[in-house]
């Protein structure tokens, strides 16, 4: 296979990497790469959760390392490897007269090793499962990817999974997942697939399920979640849509067992001197075993951004979340929020 096909799947399975990150080292086919981002996000009037802000901000910046590195091994082998942590700030402390202590420590996001070959990309640590291509078809907001949060088998940035990667006739992407858990009976499983046809049309199908182990006791319980997207690209107008569905504890009985379904809807439209604007319609409802429903979201996203240059943003989002104590895990109707935000990638 030509290198040029054969790091496309190494891409692939890199995608959580900045896009922008700078070639530090490139020597005997070895290349290094450093990227990330500082990011400025400030909530007013209510918390993005929907809670009451009892001041005036609430600090929600964060910065983000990454470093990636890939090897040529010979005409059809590749190696390679990454790593992202992220910081966040440390809010006001009230018994500390509003001031706060810095935060020194960095989680840890992605952390994983490869190998590229003919046939695709092979991939072991902490990192993205099957289903997140599908639930990032809408991701294009500031409070999107909703439909990833129900369960870990179909989450970001789990641990100890081993992820195939594959990328066909420039068309069709394919990831299968297995996550080797090191709890008894806690495993799980993914299988996804986005194919692009040539009119700017994508579809995305994918099916992830495991254990429950950990939490149930060996052979009590598992989760399954199936997800789908569609999304239509032309030009400067983006629009996609993304459903899923599925079910925790569906062995055992009692409030613990329940089903959820998610819709999430995102489009934008960029205009020619850097600004674009940004709507994005999200619902998360889960469903016990009794009957009983809960909106774990409900929220439409309005966004203007404005790109000074490929590396420096500025936007400002207002979240209006419809949220109701009767029918939500808030006490209360839930507030709407106005985020601002400043981001540098590099």
């Amino acid at each position: 296979m030509k290198k040029a096909v054969l790091a496309s799947a190494v891409v692939a399975a890199m995608a959580s990497g900045s896009t922008l990150a700078a070639e530090v080292y490139s020597k005997d086919g070895t290349t290094l790469k450093v990227g990330g981002r500082a990011e400025f996000r400030g909530d007013f009037q209510g918390k993005s959760s929907g809670k009451e802000l009892d001041g005036t901000m609430e600090n929600k910046s964060r910065f983000r390392l990454n470093v990636g590195g890939e090897t040529q091994i010979s005409d059809n082998l590749t190696g390679f490897g990454f790593y992202e942590a992220e910081q966040t700030i440390q809010n006001s402390d009230k018994d500390n007269g509003g001031n706060s202590s810095a935060n020194t420590s960095f989680k840890q996001r992605y952390m994983y090793a490869g190998i590229g070959t003919q046939f695709g990309a092979f991939s072991f640590g902490k990192q993205d499962t099957a289903n997140v291509q599908v639930s990032k078809m809408t991701d294009i907001g500031t409070h999107t990817n909703t439909n990833k949060d129900f369960i870990s088998a179909g989450d970001e940035q789990v641990n100890n999974t081993i992820k195939y990667t594959g990328d066909f006739m420039d068309a069709l992407v394919v990831e299968a997942d297995f996550v080797a858990s090191d709890e008894k009976s806690n495993n799980a499983y993914g299988l996804s697939g986005i194919y692009q046809l040539p009119i700017g049309l994508g579809i995305g199908l994918g099916y992830s399920a495991g254990d429950l182990g950990e939490t149930l006791g060996q052979d009590n319980g598992s989760s399954s979640q199936f997800i789908g997207g569609l999304s239509y690209e032309i030009g400067s107008f983006y629009i996609a849509g993304s459903y899923t569905q599925g079910d925790i504890n569906d062995k055992a009985t009692g409030t613990d067992a329940k089903e959820f379904t998610g819709t999430e809807l995102a489009g934008h439209y960029k205009f020619g001197n850097g600004f674009r604007v940004i709507a994005a319609y999200a619902k998360s409802e889960e469903k016990a075993d009794n009957g009983d429903k809960t909106n774990t979201n409900d929220f439409i996203e309005l966004t203007g951004r404005y790109d000074f240059n490929k590396s420096i943003r500025a936007y400002a989002t207002y979240k209006i979340n419809n949220l109701k104590a009767d029918s939500s895990t808030l006490a209360e109707d839930a507030d709407n929020s106005l985020r601002l935000g400043l981001r540098y990638n590099f």
